[in-house]
């Protein structure tokens, strides 16, 4: 079967989770050092929209390694695919959890904002990387 001849469609999606999620983080952050309820909004709006993104992200960055690489898999694919779904699986979470425990983030942080504050931590450190692993493709 051909694969179809789609172009340049994974570069429009990733730029959503690429940014929302270290936007959360750092929003999150300055919530933390203000304690203006506003940035903690910010923060899981973020999160909630960069998880909505992730998954038509990681389904035309699949398209384009299909189309453009023939599915060849390499480390960097590799990675890339994996970090992918570790980003969904930490995101889920962080917004289900703040989701259903809105008071989860009052100042000073207790249990559960610790655990919500680690899964924002942990999404942005997971789009720094897939992102290096991104522009080694782009940029090699």
């Amino acid at each position: 079967m051909e694969p179809p001849k789609v172009r340049q469609v994974h570069p429009m999606f990733v730029h959503f989770p690429q940014a929302l999620f270290p936007v959360a983080f750092g929003a999150f952050c300055l919530y933390f050092a203000t304690g203006v309820r506003e940035f903690e909004a910010g923060a899981f709006a973020c999160a909630l929209f960069g998880l909505l993104a992730a998954p038509f992200t990681a389904a035309t960055g699949l398209l384009d390694w299909w189309t453009h690489y023939k599915a060849y898999m390499t480390s960097v694919f590799r990675i890339k695919i994996i970090g992918a779904f570790v980003l969904m699986a930490l995101a889920g979470p962080a917004v289900l959890l703040r989701a259903f425990h809105p008071g989860l983030a009052v100042l000073p942080l207790a249990g559960l904002g610790w655990v919500y504050f680690g899964l924002l931590t942990a999404c942005a450190a997971t789009c720094v990387v897939v992102g290096y692993y991104g522009g080694k493709l782009v940029f090699h």
